[in-house]
């Protein structure tokens, strides 16, 4: 399993929490962990808890290796909004929250996977990591790469703040105009992720972070694809392509050209697709080298409130894997 880097990354600082709550409302700090409060219900019971300030598409989410982690973290935490639970998200394997979840004493802590996040391994060779792919995959990329070289498609890796000019609207709508735009989830669709990705653009660029690849038809913008940079990982927030093209299957063409780029560019040991459920797309395991887990830490109170959360949330925990355990039989 890929190792989590000792780096300070820039999504654990300031840079990527002021674009949070610029987007999506103030959050506040305890021991070092941004969170918010919110509302769980139980049928007519509404409970209050505290969650990470976090959206379905986040990053790693933790504190970076110069803040301390006390003991007492979860007692601050649920004292802090006298909630029921705190629900932290997207903890990666051998992060150091996580690990200090496990030593949590005086309290009841469930930790559980959410979430799994198909990761591209870039410490060797792209033509080593070719090399690994089936003989179906190598002949799909090679195919797909000449039809849209026939073309007269060009890639261009981009670093620099896209806001400056067109070139962010653009992308925007190249995604809008998609499948994401005909389901109402395009960025363009949500006013917050609107504010929230654009503040991040430039922030990422400004810091040293930002990662955008470009496919371009002359000078038409066919596909695309950001992330930004963290603790060795570039993570992939967002991709589209122009449906025009969907038959030479340009995300495959895009995501090749950025896997070489991880592995030409040092400090970038693996490319993190992402994932914000338990069944990763498709298209993200095409090319991946394993899925890593991606754990919830709840935290429950004392008394009858944390009591009645942590059964709901156990008897939930037992009919899904009942649920799975009969579709696997089936």
């Amino acid at each position: 399993m890929l190792a989590v880097s000792s780096e300070v990354p820039f999504h654990f600082g300031s840079n990527w929490f002021d674009c949070w709550t610029e987007a999506f409302g103030p959050a506040d700090v305890v021991g070092g962990l941004h969170v918010v409060a919110a509302q769980r219900r139980i049928g007519p019971l509404s409970l209050r808890v505290l969650r990470s300030a976090t959206n379905p598409h986040s990053v790693h989410y933790g504190v970076s290796d110069a803040m301390p982690l006390h003991d007492d973290l979860p007692q601050r935490l649920l004292a802090h909004a006298r909630a029921a639970a705190v629900e932290l998200d997207y903890l990666p394997e051998g992060s150091r929250l996580l690990e200090a979840a496990t030593r949590w004493r005086g309290v009841r802590v469930r930790v559980a996977p959410h979430a799994l996040a198909p990761l591209i391994d870039t410490t060797g060779s792209y033509d080593d990591w070719l090399g690994r792919r089936s003989k179906r995959i190598r002949t799909l990329l090679r195919r797909e790469n000449d039809a849209a070289a026939k073309l007269g498609m060009r890639f261009e890796k981009l670093s620099t703040d896209p806001t400056a000019g067109d070139l962010w609207q653009r992308m925007l709508a190249l995604e809008q105009a998609g499948w994401k735009g005909r389901e109402r989830s395009a960025i363009l669709d949500d006013p917050a992720a609107t504010r929230f990705y654009t503040a991040l653009a430039k922030r990422a660029a400004a810091a040293g972070a930002l990662q955008i690849g470009l496919l371009w038809l002359g000078e038409r913008l066919v596909a695309f694809e950001f992330g930004v940079l963290g603790g060795g990982r570039l993570f992939l927030l967002k991709v589209a392509y122009d449906e025009e093209f969907a038959s030479l299957s340009l995300g495959h063409v895009l995501a090749s050209w950025m896997i070489r780029q991880c592995f030409e560019q040092p400090g970038i040991d693996c490319y993190d697709k992402m994932g914000n459920g338990m069944t990763p797309a498709p298209y993200k395991l095409r090319f991946a080298d394993a899925c890593a887990p991606l754990y919830r830490v709840t935290i429950y109170a004392r008394g009858p409130r944390g009591a009645t959360l942590f059964a709901y949330d156990a008897a939930r925990a037992r009919a899904k894997a009942w649920r799975d355990a009969r579709r696997a039989a089936a």
